[in-house]
C-alpha cells in the first residue's frame, strides 16, 4: 500500500543525521513546502532555482519520499561525473544509491533500484537508449532538463553526417536521388559536391517530393555498410530499426554536415521509459517557458512550481563575459589570438562551447594546426573531461552542450562560447533560416548564454572568464525577446558586456588584463576600472516584451507530431492545424505557416483524392495573401507540385536568405560593416581581398579567404549553388603601388589558371571559373587569348560598382523590415526584387569568361534595372 501522508522534509533531512547536510536554505525550503502542499502528484514538475542554491540536495530529498511512498526513482545526470557527483552528495546525506553506466549495472544493485530501495543514478544516454536496462521508473528526476533533448530526439533522428567513408558515400546517394527527381532545391548542388559552406541553410524536401524517393532511399540505407556492417559499430544501426517504417511521416532536412530523417518532435509520450514514471521533475537554472520545454522534450504539458516569494538568488563567485568587438568571424586570425591568449593567462586551460558538431570539427582542426592539445567531448562519452582535466594544457571542445558540465573551481577558469548559440541541429539551423518569427528559437538563446554562463561557477569562491567570439553576440544579447529569457541574476554580467563591448577593442583588451591581475578583488562589472561607470539614470519599467513569446501551442504541436508519427493522419492534421491558429494569434505568421503544413503533410499521407485536395486546401489557406518571405515561397512551390506543375527554384531566395542572415549577425551595426566592406575593396591588396569576402554576401554567394598553407591558394573563393550546378569562382587580385597600371600580362593569367586547375580538381561537379581583379585598363593580346573561355576579367571600378548598388539595395531592404515580422520582410522583398537584376543566373552570367574583354563599370550597371 503506496504511503501517502504529505512529507516534512525538514524532519527527513534532521533524520538523516547528516554532518554535511544539517539543514535546508531558505530557497531549498520555499520549494520543498510547495511540492509538500501542491505537486505531490503532479506529473509533470519544473523546478527552477537559482545556480548554488542546492538543487541537487532538494532533489535527493524528493527522492528518498518517493521511495517512502514505494516508487522507484532514476536520477538522471548530463555526464558520469555529475552523476558521480550526485552518488557522493547520496553518500553524505545518507540516501541509498546505486550508480549506472554503459555496461555497469549489476544484478543486486539493478535490483535494488527496481524493488525501490535504492535510487538509480546514471546519464541521460543510460536512461534513454534503444535498448536500456534499468527498467522504466516511477520518479524521473531530469537534472539539467535540457538536456534530456539529446538522447531523446536522437532515438527517432537519423542523422547521415558527410564525412569521410560510408556515411559520406550514403550522404551522397540521397542527395543525387534529390536532385535527381527535382530543382526545387538549389543549395543541393554544392552539398553533394561538397562545396557548401558550414553556414549554409539546410533545405527541408517536401514531403511530396520525399514520398516519390522514400522507397529508393530505403534501399540504400538498407544497402550502407553502416547498417549491414556490425564491425562499424555506428549507432545507425540502432536508430533505423525505429526509423525505417516511419519514413514518410518524418521531415527530411539536408544541411551541408548531415542528413536529419527525424519526427518534427520527438514523440517521446511512445517511449515506456518516459511514459510510465507517475512522476517526472524537470531540474534547471534556466527552464525557459514550459511551453518550449515541452516542446523540446516532446513529451507532456509541464507544470511550473512557484512559490510564495521570490528565490533567493544564488552566490556563485564573480564572473566576466566580455565579447569579440569587432566585424572580424570567431575563428579569425585577431580573434582566435586573442582567445588564445586568455587561454594562456588562465593557466593554459579553456573549455570551448560550440553551437553543433561541424563548428567543433572546424575549431579542432583550426587549434589543432596551431599545435594545440584538444579534448573533443562526444555525447554519451564523458572520458574526454577526465583526460582533459588531468593536464595542465588542453582545449575540451563541446558541440551543443551548455547545460550539464560542471566545471567549476580549479578545474577551468576560461569558457569560451565560439558562436551566438541559437542552432545546434539542422532543424533549428531551418527555423533560423526560414521561420524569422518563431520567438522560442531566440528565447533558446537567452537559455544557452545563460547556462553557458554557469558552467565555471558554481561556488562563492569561483572567479571565471567568459568569451563570447561571434562579432553578433552584442546584437543579439540586446535582442527583447533574448533579454527576456535571461533571469535577473544573469543581467548584470550582460549588461557589463556590452558596456565594454561600445569600448572597442580597446576596453575589451583592458578588461581581460585587469580580470587576470591577481590584486584584483572585486567583480570587474560596469563601475569598475575595467570600463567606466554608466551615470545614474532614473529608474524606469521597463518595456513591457509580453507577447508572441507568451504563446503556449507546444502541447497542440507534440500531438501533431506524435499523431503522424503513429499513422493517425487525422488527429495530426488536426492538431497541427490547432498549434498553427494559436501561433496566428501570437504573430507569428511564418511559424504557424509551417504547422499549416505539417498538417498538409498528415492529409498528403493518409493518401486519398480527397485528402489530396485537403493537403492543397491547407497550403492555400496558409499562403493566401500571405507575406513574400523565402518560407512562403517555398510553400507556393509545393503547392504547385501537389497540382501536377513543375517547379524550379530561382536566384532570389538565395539573395533573401543571405541578406536576412547579415541582418541578423549585425544588428543596428549593418551600416558600418557595409561602409568598411567599400573602405576594405578600395584599399591595399590583402584589403581588397576581405572586401571581396563581403562582396560575396552582397550577391548571395559564400565568401572566403582560403589558407596560405592550401596548395595554389587563390586570393578569395567564392561559392554558390544554382538549381542545375554548383558555381565555384576564385578570385586574383591584381593592384599596382602607384601611378599608371600596366596592361594585364599573360603572367598574371597563368597563375590564376593553375588556381582554377587546383579547385577543379577538388569540386569535380561544380562550374569552375577564374577572376582577376585588376586596375588594368587595357589587356595583352597574349594574356587576353590565355584567359579566353576559363577566366573573367573584371576591372576594380566594376566590383566597387558592384558592391555600391547592392549594398544601397540592402540598405534600403533593411530599413523597409522595419520591425522585422513576416509580412514586413516580404513587403521590403517585393519592392527590392524590382531593383535587383532580373535575369536569371544573372551572377553565373557576369561572372563567365569575358573572352579577354574587361568587364567594366557600365557593364554592371546596364545589369540592374533603371530607377
Amino acid at each position: 500500500m503506496e504511503y501517502t501522508a504529505k512529507p516534512d522534509f525538514e524532519q527527513n533531512l534532521a533524520d538523516f543525521g547528516s554532518a554535511r547536510f544539517t539543514k535546508l536554505r531558505p530557497g531549498q525550503r520555499q520549494v520543498l513546502a510547495a511540492y509538500a502542499e501542491q505537486h505531490l502528484d503532479t506529473t509533470d514538475l519544473a523546478v527552477e532555482m537559482p545556480t548554488g542554491e542546492g538543487k541537487t540536495l532538494l532533489a535527493l530529498l524528493i527522492a528518498d519520499h518517493a521511495l517512502t511512498r514505494g516508487w522507484s526513482v532514476a536520477y538522471l545526470t548530463g555526464t558520469r561525473q555529475l552523476a558521480e557527483r550526485v552518488e557522493a552528495e547520496a553518500e553524505a546525506l545518507g540516501l541509498d544509491v546505486v550508480r549506472f553506466a554503459s555496461k555497469d549495472y549489476g544484478g543486486a544493485k539493478l535490483d535494488d533500484y527496481h524493488q525501490a530501495q535504492a535510487v538509480g543514478v546514471m546519464n541521460y544516454w543510460v536512461y534513454f537508449n534503444s535498448k536500456p536496462v534499468p527498467q522504466p521508473a516511477d520518479l524521473v528526476i531530469f537534472d539539467d532538463a535540457h538536456l534530456a533533448e539529446q538522447p531523446l530526439s536522437g532515438l527517432q533522428t537519423l542523422r547521415i553526417p558527410d564525412k569521410v567513408g560510408p556515411a559520406r558515400q550514403l550522404y551522397q546517394t540521397i542527395c543525387e536521388l534529390v536532385v535527381a527527381h527535382t530543382d526545387a532545391y538549389p543549395g543541393l548542388r554544392a552539398m553533394l559536391d561538397g562545396t557548401a559552406r558550414p553556414g549554409t541553410p539546410p533545405e527541408l524536401l517536401s514531403f511530396s517530393d520525399w514520398d516519390a524517393i522514400a522507397g529508393t532511399t530505403r534501399d540504400a540505407i538498407e544497402a550502407s555498410p553502416l547498417v549491414t556492417d556490425r564491425r562499424l559499430k555506428d549507432e545507425m544501426r540502432y536508430i533505423w530499426s525505429s526509423v525505417r517504417d516511419h519514413l514518410t511521416q518524418c521531415g527530411i532536412l539536408i544541411g551541408p554536415s548531415g542528413i536529419e530523417i527525424r519526427p518534427y518532435h520527438p514523440p517521446t509520450a511512445l517511449n515506456t521509459q518516459y511514459s510510465q514514471a507517475k512522476q517526472r521533475v524537470y531540474l534547471s537554472a534556466t527552464l525557459g517557458s514550459m511551453d518550449d520545454l515541452q516542446r523540446r522534450v516532446g513529451g507532456a504539458p509541464v507544470t511550473r512550481l512557484t512559490t510564495a516569494a521570490p528565490l533567493p538568488s544564488g552566490t556563485t563567485g564573480e564572473r566576466l563575459l566580455v565579447l569579440n568587438p569587432s566585424a572580424e568571424p570567431p575563428f579569425g586570425q585577431n580573434v582566435l589570438g586573442w582567445a588564445l591568449a586568455q587561454a594562456q593567462a588562465a593557466g593554459g586551460r579553456a573549455a570551448w562551447l560550440c553551437a553543433s558538431h561541424a563548428e567543433a570539427d572546424t575549431l579542432q582542426e583550426t587549434l589543432t594546426a596551431y599545435g594545440q592539445q584538444v579534448y573533443r567531448l562526444r555525447p554519451g562519452d564523458d572520458s574526454m573531461v577526465d583526460a582533459w582535466s588531468r593536464v595542465a594544457n588542453g582545449h575540451l571542445i563541446t558541440a551543443g552542450r551548455y547545460d550539464g558540465l560542471d566545471l567549476a573551481g580549479d578545474l577551468c577558469k576560461l569558457i569560451i562560447i565560439t558562436t551566438v548559440p541559437q542552432a545546434s541541429s539542422e532543424f533549428e539551423r531551418f527555423v533560423v533560416a526560414y521561420l524569422g518569427d518563431a520567438s522560442f528559437m531566440r528565447h533558446r538563446v537567452g537559455q544557452r548564454v545563460t547556462q553557458a554562463l554557469g558552467r565555471a561557477n558554481r561556488e562563492p569562491t569561483d572567479r571565471s572568464l567568459y568569451l563570447g567570439l561571434d562579432p553578433s553576440f552584442a546584437q543579439m544579447l540586446a535582442d527583447p525577446a533574448v533579454r527576456k529569457s535571461i533571469p535577473a541574476g544573469t543581467e548584470p554580467t550582460v549588461r557589463a558586456a556590452l558596456e565594454i563591448y561600445d569600448q572597442s577593442w580597446d576596453g575589451t583588451l583592458r578588461a581581460c588584463a585587469a580580470f587576470w591581475q591577481p590584486a584584483t578583488q572585486t567583480p570587474i562589472s560596469a563601475g569598475t576600472a575595467a570600463t567606466p561607470a554608466s551615470p545614474r539614470r532614473k529608474a524606469r519599467p521597463g518595456r513591457n516584451t509580453s507577447g508572441s513569446g507568451d504563446v503556449s501551442s507546444a502541447d497542440a504541436e507534440v500531438s501533431a507530431a506524435t499523431d503522424l508519427w503513429l499513422g493517425d493522419h487525422a488527429g495530426a492534421a488536426k492538431k497541427a492545424k490547432e498549434a498553427a491558429a494559436q501561433l496566428t494569434v501570437a504573430g507569428e505568421t511564418e511559424h504557424a505557416a509551417f504547422w499549416r503544413y505539417v498538417e498538409a503533410h498528415a492529409h498528403f499521407n493518409r493518401g486519398r483524392n480527397q485528402d489530396l485536395a485537403a493537403a492543397r486546401n491547407a497550403l492555400e489557406d496558409a499562403t493566401a495573401g500571405g507575406p513574400r518571405t523565402t518560407w512562403f515561397r517555398r510553400l507556393s512551390r509545393t503547392i504547385a507540385d501537389l497540382e501536377g506543375y513543375e517547379h524550379t527554384a530561382d536566384d532570389t531566395d538565395r539573395f533573401f536568405l543571405a541578406w536576412d542572415e547579415w541582418r541578423r549577425e549585425t544588428g543596428a551595426r549593418l551600416d558600418r560593416v557595409l561602409s568598411e566592406g567599400r573602405i576594405q575593396l578600395t584599399g591595399s591588396h590583402d584589403q581588397q581581398c576581405e572586401g571581396l569576402t563581403r562582396l560575396a554576401r552582397l550577391v548571395g554567394a559564400t565568401g572566403e579567404r582560403p589558407p596560405k598553407r592550401e596548395q595554389s591558394a587563390t586570393d578569395c573563393r567564392w561559392t554558390w549553388s544554382t538549381a542545375k550546378r554548383a558555381e565555384r569562382r576564385v578570385w586574383e587580385v591584381k593592384t599596382v603601388p602607384k601611378g599608371e597600371p600596366n596592361p594585364l600580362n599573360r603572367g598574371d593569367v597563368n597563375q590564376l589558371l593553375g588556381q582554377i586547375e587546383v579547385e577543379t580538381r577538388r569540386s569535380a561537379k561544380t562550374r569552375v571559373f577564374g577572376c582577376l581583379l585588376t586596375p588594368a585598363t587595357t589587356t595583352q593580346g597574349d594574356a587576353a587569348e590565355a584567359a579566353h573561355d576559363k577566366i573573367v576579367l573584371v576591372k576594380h571600378g566594376a566590383a566597387v560598382r558592384l558592391y555600391d548598388m547592392l549594398a544601397d539595395r540592402l540598405r534600403q531592404y533593411d530599413a523597409l523590415c522595419g520591425g522585422n515580422n513576416a509580412e514586413a520582410r516580404g513587403e521590403a522583398r517585393t519592392r527590392i526584387e524590382a531593383l535587383l537584376p532580373q535575369e536569371d543566373g544573372w551572377l553565373g552570367k557576369l561572372l563567365a569568361p569575358s573572352r579577354g574583354r574587361l568587364v567594366t563599370a557600365d557593364d554592371i550597371a546596364a545589369i540592374f534595372p533603371s530607377t
